[in-house]
């Protein structure tokens, strides 16, 4: 008996170090999310060189390579505590998004997608003097409601580094990614083999605020095969359909992933606040239909740095209690503008009524 006891001791012992290891990597893989993509690219291009320059025998080198270009794809799958928002991707999922984004990397329009990202980016910075936009700096005059109908959910997207969207990549660094979800959670009926399985295919997309319509693409197929896990790596646009819409000097709203034939504006137009422009849809580098709602300071989406939100006549439920203590967020009933944070569920109002 005391010889069963103290193995069950062992294998305790075993478990809490295991459970302290993990952890440990765990907060290794969230500190490295947290970090800026392009350093990461960087940091392992600096090795490979100098591997490379000092002899050190191969295939040290390209394997320095192959990590800087997987990891920050990896990266981007991994949810953080600072996030607000569990994907809940499985690990089989995670394989699949990153093998769908290599195989578009190493297309010439993949390639070619690549170098609008990085040259983009360097441009946007150098316009900013190397000081892009944030809460405090360059903020919007125009105040935004929510792009869509009804209640949806943010799965993506804060105005803070750790809550980022995508924060090496200025023009979506205070992007939004928005679903429509039921009171499970879930964003589709069924197993979501079927793009007509999700709540957010096909509902009207509205212009957040009055402008003018500068742009638009309607042509682009929806990606027919949601839930996957895979992107639409055959795209030349990862933008898909979109609209873009000039507020007030300077500042212009994207919505991207339109659904096909679903534009119903065109360059020149006038539009209101609350206007139907398109339609939810899965065009673009999507796994499954969703809106990508970002505000910018250039028309151009690949050269535009991202400009905060603020929003206006909204309606926000956050279940998570942290939320309320989070001095950026704010609460929903102090704030006379809101910022989003993934996980809320919002929906516009009109007259302080749900829309």
């Amino acid at each position: 008996m005391s010889e069963n006891l103290n193995a069950s001791a062992d294998r305790s012992a075993s478990a809490e170090e295991t459970d302290s290891e993990l952890s440990a990597f765990r907060q290794v893989v969230e500190w490295l999310a947290n970090r800026n993509s392009f350093a990461i690219v960087g940091v392992f291009l600096a090795l490979g060189l100098t591997a490379d320059h000092f002899g050190v025998p191969e295939p040290a080198d390209n394997i320095l390579y192959l990590i800087g270009g997987v990891l920050p794809l990896v990266l981007a799958t991994v949810s953080t505590t600072e996030d607000g928002y569990d994907h809940g991707l499985s690990n089989w999922a995670r394989a699949k998004i990153i093998a769908s984004q290599l195989v578009f990397m190493i297309t010439p329009w993949g390639l070619f997608t690549q170098l609008l990202q990085s040259g983009g980016t360097a441009v946007a910075y150098i316009r900013h003097r190397g000081r892009p936009p944030n809460r405090t700096r360059k903020t919007p005059t125009t105040k935004f409601s929510v792009p869509v109908e009804r209640e949806w959910t943010v799965t993506n997207g804060g105005i803070t580094k750790s809550t980022s969207h995508s924060w090496g990549l200025v023009s979506q660094r205070y992007a939004y990614d928005l679903v429509v979800t039921d009171d499970d959670g879930d964003t589709h009926e069924g197993n979501g083999q079927r793009l007509e399985d999700y709540y957010a295919f096909g509902e009207p997309v509205t212009a957040p605020a009055d402008g003018t319509i500068v742009a638009v693409e309607d042509g682009l197929r929806d990606h027919p095969e949601p839930g996957s896990a895979r992107v639409e790596w055959r795209t030349w646009n990862i933008v898909g359909n979109y609209v873009v819409i000039e507020h007030d000097d300077g500042e212009y709203s994207t919505l991207a992933h339109l659904r096909e034939g679903s534009v119903t504006v065109a360059p020149g137009e006038e539009v209101s606040r609350g206007d139907v422009v398109g339609e939810c849809g899965n065009s673009g580098m999507s796994t499954e239909p969703h809106l990508h709602f970002q505000v910018q300071d250039h028309s151009n989406f690949w050269i535009a740095a991202g400009l905060v939100p603020q929003f206006r006549d909204i309606e926000v439920r956050r279940p998570d209690d942290r939320r309320a203590d989070h001095d950026v967020y704010g609460t929903p009933d102090e704030a006379e503008t809101l910022y989003l944070w993934a996980g809320d569920r919002a929906a516009g109002t009109e007259g302080g009524e749900p829309a």
